[in-house]
């Protein structure tokens, strides 16, 4: 046995060990409802983003890791042992989540083992791989491997909804000369395409015949429901004696609420997501329940605008030859004194400018008697796949998995776009390679989906990845990292 197959033997023997701890501690951190909330009186991110990163320097400490709590932005994680060594090398990942949203089969904060998955808000993104990061940092002090680098662990608490956790790190504290980002597909992400986000808000109000229009609560997140309140009208409710398979509806004295399902998703990902916005407004237009032609101008622009995934209807669409299509999607939308608001979340081409997509929209808003407010754009952000540490990287995920997958562009926003000399490295496709979490349906299990799930086989695998990876990257001066390959 030669010195690479020792030392695969003993990580994997590590692992095998240690398996039973990793399930166990990711289903702690499962079991804290940590969505990040700015409006809440407990900062900066609201009293679950906190009793998550507290849990998790509990975990550091209780394995004989020392922690530095950023005021509850980031905590990081080290070894002692190690901390006077001039290199770092960071595993970054986030505890926050999306809201849970509804449709699950199994709670969504109670983290379920069924079959070798563990089923939770926040099992896949990010906590799971989080926990991977940690226990690369104890696999490698356990095994006595010698490093030139201090391997640094941080937790974020703000991924999911502005990234101000990564950004509070990067402005005040030392960041690693190269941090891997756990939270996206391998092979590995070398760049992430820049985002536009706004709120297209309605000039001109519905009527009185429309009381209250509501869907969605994350701007990254598909929403699988929606809802619409009319007021009630003998000659509308005439409309709805025939069922339909996708909307339902309550009718009293008062009012007509009607109901939409759609599959909820990663506005990212959206192939196998439906958007119950455009559900409900498809539904709306085609039964003719709007009697003022007003309300049906209004609803029409919310079907254009949330119908498409390439921005077509918001006049964005756009690819370039290096990461491809825009990818476009309305995560919520809702209804403030019979005006509306419809958010717009687009992913851009790595070469797109993102200020002048935003004034695409802003153009095409006004066109349709709508404007922005509360605009936001997160440039692009590209680590040429020549350098030598990607080519380090890539190649260890290749080696260890048989696979000849390629680097590629993501889609997703990562803390990689936030930190300096980061990619993403991350498990979030491994589940294709292991039987699927049964009894699950369509659009449940993802990211971002009800019974989000996480294979504990892949956790283990992208554990054993990131262990082989930070040894073989270890040998690198990252200031001085060159444009050739190994």
């Amino acid at each position: 046995m030669n010195g690479k197959e020792k030392l695969e033997y003993a990580v994997d023997a590590w692992i095998a060990e240690h398996k039973n701890s990793l399930v166990q501690e990711v289903c702690e951190l499962v079991r804290i409802r940590s969505v990040a909330d700015k409006e809440e009186r407990i900062k900066p991110f609201g009293q679950g983003c906190r009793d998550v990163l507290d849990k998790f320097m509990e975990i550091c400490h209780r394995h004989g890791l020392e922690t530095e709590n950023h005021s509850y932005y980031v905590a990081e994680a080290y070894d002692p042992e190690q901390k006077e060594k001039n290199g770092r090398i960071g595993l970054m990942g986030h505890l926050d989540v999306v809201p849970e949203g509804t449709g699950w089969m199994y709670p969504p904060y109670e983290a379920i083992q069924r079959g070798g998955w563990i089923i939770g808000r926040g099992a896949q993104d990010n906590k799971g791989p989080c926990m991977a990061g940690l226990y690369t940092l104890l696999c490698l002090r356990d095994l006595g491997i010698e490093l030139k680098h201090d391997i640094r662990v941080l937790a974020g608490t703000n991924e999911e909804n502005g990234m101000e956790d990564a950004v509070y790190y990067r402005d005040n504290c030392r960041t690693p000369d190269f941090t891997i980002v756990v939270d996206s597909p391998f092979p590995l992400c070398y760049g992430e395409k820049g985002i536009v986000e706004a709120w297209m808000a309605a000039d001109t109000p519905f009527t009185d015949q429309v009381i209250c229009f509501s869907g969605g609560e994350v701007s990254n997140q598909v929403p699988g429901e929606a809802e619409l309140v009319l007021a009630y009208d003998p000659q509308m409710a005439a409309l709805l004696k025939e069922a339909d398979a996708d909307c339902s509806w309550e009718i009293d004295e008062s009012h007509i609420r009607i109901h939409a399902r759609g599959t909820a998703g990663h506005v990212a990902f959206p192939d196998q997501t439906r958007n119950a916005i455009t559900v409900l407004a498809a539904f709306v237009l085609k039964r003719g329940l709007l009697s003022e032609e007003q309300d049906r101008k209004i609803m029409n622009e919310i079907f254009e605008a949330s119908a498409g995934t390439d921005g077509s209807g918001l006049n964005l669409a756009c690819r370039d030859a290096v990461s491809g299509a825009l990818v476009c999607g309305c995560g919520i939308v809702k209804t403030e004194n019979r005006y509306v608001k419809l958010n717009v979340n687009a992913r851009c081409p790595v070469t797109a400018d993102g200020r002048e997509l935003l004034k695409r929209l802003e153009k095409h808003a006004v066109n349709i008697g709508f404007h922005l407010e509360k605009t936001r754009v997160l440039e692009s952000n590209y680590y040429p796949k020549e350098k030598v540490v990607i080519q380090k990287l890539s190649h260890t995920f290749q080696s260890v998995t048989g696979l000849d997958w390629e680097p590629q562009i993501f889609n997703a926003g990562t803390h990689a776009r936030k930190m300096p000399n980061a990619v993403a490295y991350g498990p979030g496709c491994l589940g294709a390679l292991v039987p699927p979490c049964e009894p699950l349906p369509e659009g449940h299990g993802g990211a971002h989906q009800p019974d989000e799930a996480q294979s504990v086989d892949c956790l283990c695998l992208a554990l054993k990845i990131y262990i082989l990876a930070v040894i073989r990257i270890d040998s690198l001066e990252f200031h001085e990292d060159s444009f050739i390959t190994i």
